[in-house]
């Protein structure tokens, strides 16, 4: 067994086994009991749909480690490509084909949209920084849009340290504990401020084009675009050992802070 990195909210291990089943399985230990109920359910949803993802094995508390989330282990790991057309065409067809599962009976949360009751908090209360407060205004004037699209299965968390690669294709989608039902532009619009910052706004705009040749418009894009923004709030800077993991070699807090800033002016 040895730990993993890369992960910033639970510990990880690599588990080898012996006997029959798999050769070795992930362990995440996770504090919070409907953290990790929630990403067990998102699991059994995908399970036995297109959809690459980690098969969940089990879920048990461990008393004085909270719970132990076990899955099989996907194979390769996170590879950052934004100047390549084929990576980031194939990232916008893996999330596509999340969207595809439509909401059923399994336990899932259902997105709040416009009800979060966080948007008519103070930005400094919320510890934002200098440019939460134009965001917040931003998202604010758009809340009603947040209810105004159909709902599927949104991951949550999806940007490229969530995805792993092997041999040039996604071989699996991880880290499922936000996953929930409600708009697909909540996971787009997220994925498009996430390679703005990392990997700059040409390669974010051919994801959002090629999401859209495959799945048509994304409703109230820059309403979730604005929620997207105020999540690396108030430093994206703390976000740069998370890229580097991912495969990001150059950022630099001053170059993320930049397009951030840039980002953050064009919605406010």
């Amino acid at each position: 067994m040895h730990e993993l990195t890369g992960g910033i909210s639970h510990r990880t291990f690599l588990v080898h086994l012996a006997g029959g089943g798999p050769t070795s399985v992930v362990v995440r230990l996770i504090a919070d009991r409907e953290v990790a109920t929630r990403e067990a359910a998102a699991l059994d949803v995908v399970d036995g749909t297109p959809v690459p993802a980690p098969r969940l094995v089990a879920l048990r508390e461990l008393p004085g480690l909270g719970w132990g989330l076990v899955c099989t282990r996907v194979p390769g790991r996170p590879s950052a490509r934004p100047n390549e057309a084929a990576w980031l065409d194939e990232l916008a067809s893996t999330l596509a084909t999340i969207h595809e599962i439509r909401p059923s009976g399994r336990s899932l949360p259902v997105d709040p949209g416009s009800s979060r009751s966080w948007l008519d908090d103070d930005a400094e209360a919320l510890g934002l920084g200098p440019m939460g407060a134009g965001v917040l205004e931003a998202a604010r004037r758009r809340r009603h849009e947040l209810d105004q699209a159909p709902h599927v299965l949104v991951h949550g968390d999806f940007h490229p340290g969530n995805v792993h690669w092997s041999r040039g294709r996604v071989a699996g989608v991880l880290d499922w504990e936000t996953a929930r039902w409600g708009p697909a532009a909540a996971d787009v619009a997220y994925l498009h401020m996430d390679l703005v910052l990392a990997a700059g706004r040409a390669a974010a705009e051919r994801v959002l084009e090629a999401y859209e040749r495959r799945s048509g418009p994304v409703h109230a894009f820059d309403a979730w675009l604005a929620l997207a923004c105020l999540r690396p709030l108030p430093d994206p800077a703390a976000w740069l050992p998370a890229w580097e993991a991912a495969g990001y070699r150059t950022l630099t807090p001053a170059l993320v802070r930049g397009r951030l800033r840039r980002l953050v002016r064009a919605l406010a």
